[in-house]
């Protein structure tokens, strides 16, 4: 039942992240910014209350500050962040294109694999150009659509495995 629920919940908020693709990738990184301000109060806290050797104690401190100014910059600035951040996943894209491409044409295997390889390389390469050239209005969107496709398909796994009595992941018991 529990699955059900959860599948529904998934399968409800892509939609919801399909409708408003611009806040909810703002509102993500919004969250992680307080987290990331959490985790750099925490560091700080534990830099002051630990019982250790200086050095360990203001690196804590240290690292903590640079975390809590990191968050602020996100909060500050979250569009020009998510541009960023979509820029360098673009980059990451464009050398796994790049990549697959000299392994399309060095691979001895047939020429159908070697054919795909190319080919993905190819449009690899294409959509990381299209990223670069407009992050926020090509790029932000591909990123919400990719992430709302994955919450669909983790929504309908989970209410096929609930509506079919099976479980996700098998417990210790029954793995015995």
């Amino acid at each position: 039942m529990l699955q059900i629920v959860l599948g529904g919940l998934c399968i409800t908020l892509s939609l919801v992240i399909l409708a408003y693709i611009g806040p909810a990738i703002l509102t993500t990184i919004l969250i992680l910014s307080v987290i990331l301000l959490v985790v750099g109060i925490e560091r700080i806290s534990v830099g002051i209350a630990m019982r250790s050797p200086r050095g360990s104690s203001l690196a804590n401190i240290i690292l903590g500050l640079a975390v809590i100014a990191f968050s602020i910059v996100l909060m500050q600035f979250p569009i020009f962040t998510s541009a960023v951040l979509v820029v360098l996943a673009a980059v990451a894209l464009l050398l796994s294109g790049i990549a697959r491409i000299v392994h399309g044409i060095s691979n001895k295997t047939s020429r159908s694999s070697r054919a795909f390889l190319i080919g993905v390389g190819v449009i690899s390469i294409a959509v990381s150009i299209l990223i670069i050239a407009h992050p926020i209005s090509f790029g932000l969107v591909l990123l919400g659509i990719i992430i709302s496709i994955a919450f669909l398909i983790s929504g309908i796994e989970m209410m096929a495995l609930g509506i079919s009595g099976r479980q996700r992941y098998i417990t210790e018991s029954t793995a015995r």
